[in-house]
């Protein structure tokens, strides 16, 4: 067999990948067997632990005055949330990264939300990855049990909530036809790093109160970031970030449907390549309505 061709490897209630070259264990998220996953298609890690609220950021010192008062509404389709789990420090992330980039810059990306979270599983090994944070892999985890996907790895896409692995054959997200369920108003403005934001959250009907099991959240992602990997296995590669999440959190909605909150951008971001996204979604995941809006 090929050196470079992975291998199933069967390990009690679970099937895993490995090559020859190089073998990464990881706990199993269904007990304490270990699995053996592909270095070269996937990079895998031990990961544990619940998806946690985040608390609402307000810190950060304005830079400069605030910015026009802007506006968005949702869309009468359900979007297409699309989330990628990726790391500097992953030397089989480079593509996935690209993949997502291409997907943002391409025409008729219509209402697809797309999300790229940078988590810190492999800053040990050389680079440590400047816009990871730990709250992003307990969301990864979280997803990975959500879904009974077959473990945590990066790069790592899911589409809906459903792991997916279609982008490694090119193939795009499937557009959503169906009706969104619910409708969001959004206004924002930006004072400095931080940018305010409220709005309203209703049935598609219009009607103000929802029923319970719908929660919100926001990201503010932002484009076109680069880095010039100096240690690490992506040591001397110039590396591009689309939609990179900046900030990610949940939002407390009032029995009218309103809610406001304030996002923050961490330093060297820059608020002009930068977009809020809030979602609607169910308790299960299921996102129901999203509204994006950028402000300048």
């Amino acid at each position: 067999m090929d050196a470079d061709t992975p291998r199933l490897v069967s390990n009690g209630d679970g099937v895993g990948l490995h090559d020859s070259m190089s073998v990464h264990f990881v706990g199993s998220l269904k007990g304490d067997r270990m699995h053996i996953f592909s270095r070269q298609t996937y990079r895998s890690v031990c990961a544990a632990g619940v998806m946690t609220a985040l608390s609402l950021s307000a810190h950060g010192q304005a830079k400069s005055s605030a910015s026009a008062l802007c506006s968005a509404q949702s869309g009468a389709i359900k979007p297409t949330i699309l989330e990628l789990y990726t790391s500097e420090g992953c030397d089989s992330c480079p593509p996935a990264d690209r993949w997502l980039s291409a997907l943002v810059e391409a025409p008729g990306a219509g209402n697809t939300v797309a999300l790229s979270f940078h988590v810190d599983y492999w800053d040990y090994i050389g680079w440590k990855d400047e816009f990871a944070r730990k709250d992003f892999g307990l969301r990864h985890a979280a997803l990975v049990r959500s879904a009974r996907a077959s473990g945590v790895y990066t790069p790592q896409f899911f589409i809906n909530g459903r792991d997916d692995r279609g982008w490694a054959a090119g193939i795009r997200p499937a557009s959503e036809t169906r009706a969104a369920t619910a409708a969001l108003v959004l206004t924002a403005q930006w004072h400095g790093e931080r940018l305010s934001f409220q709005g309203r959250l209703s049935g598609a009907s219009g009607k103000p109160n929802l029923e319970e099991g719908v929660r919100l959240r926001y990201a503010v992602a932002e484009n076109g970031v680069v880095t010039h990997v100096k240690a690490g296995e992506n040591r001397g590669v110039t590396l591009k970030h689309d939609a990179l999440v900046r900030d990610h959190g949940y939002i407390t909605v009032l029995r009218d449907g309103t809610f406001s909150a304030v996002a923050t951008l961490p330093p060297k971001s820059r608020r002009a390549n930068s977009q809020l996204h809030v979602i609607a979604e169910t308790t299960a995941g299921e996102a129901i309505s999203a509204v994006s809006l950028r402000c300048d």
